[in-house]
């Protein structure tokens, strides 16, 4: 009996490990796809940018994005009744001279009052901790998801360490 209960933990042991190495190559996979996503948005609102701007490079995008798509729209068109950040809009753009943090989705502006009123650099689980949510990765990494797209846009301000501070 001892024997067949050492054999048993053993099988299920190698059987546990395989899972997790097929599972962290998963995960290797999910996080450079995320990477690749997070550059294609940063290409595509310099894109933007420069058709906004009526910049003479916007032609040549939208050439590169109608080679690259077939002739598929580059950007779905957005339907009757759509909710912000739909059909690839931001739900918030750059920070201008007349930006307002009350021009922030609420979700946004509660994250910039935890920085503004920080005193310091903040981690991302800081945050989340003075926003009231329990400390586990689901709940801190969208608050580290935000953090980013506030600093990219200009609102807050990322230190090499990975710490938010007001700008």
């Amino acid at each position: 009996m001892v024997q067949n209960l050492m054999v048993w933990l053993l099988e299920r042991r190698v059987v546990l490990s395989e899972r997790a190495e097929r599972l962290r190559k998963q995960l290797a996979d999910v996080e450079a796809e995320v990477a690749r996503l997070e550059m294609a948005e940063i290409v595509y609102q310099q894109y933007q940018e420069d058709v906004d701007a009526g910049h003479p490079d916007a032609a040549a995008w939208q050439q590169a994005l109608e080679e690259a798509t077939g002739g598929a729209p580059a950007v779905p068109a957005q339907s009757a009744g759509a909710t912000p950040g739909a059909a690839s809009q931001l739900l918030f753009g750059p920070r201008g001279p007349e930006s307002r943090i009350e021009d922030l989705p609420a979700d946004y502006r509660a994250i910039m009052e935890v920085v503004v009123g920080g005193g310091g650099p903040l981690q991302a689980k800081d945050v989340a901790r003075e926003l009231g949510l329990d400390l586990l990765p689901a709940k801190v990494e969208p608050v580290r998801g935000k953090l980013r797209r506030l600093a990219e846009r200009g609102w807050i301000t990322r230190t090499p360490a990975g710490r938010y501070l007001p700008r």
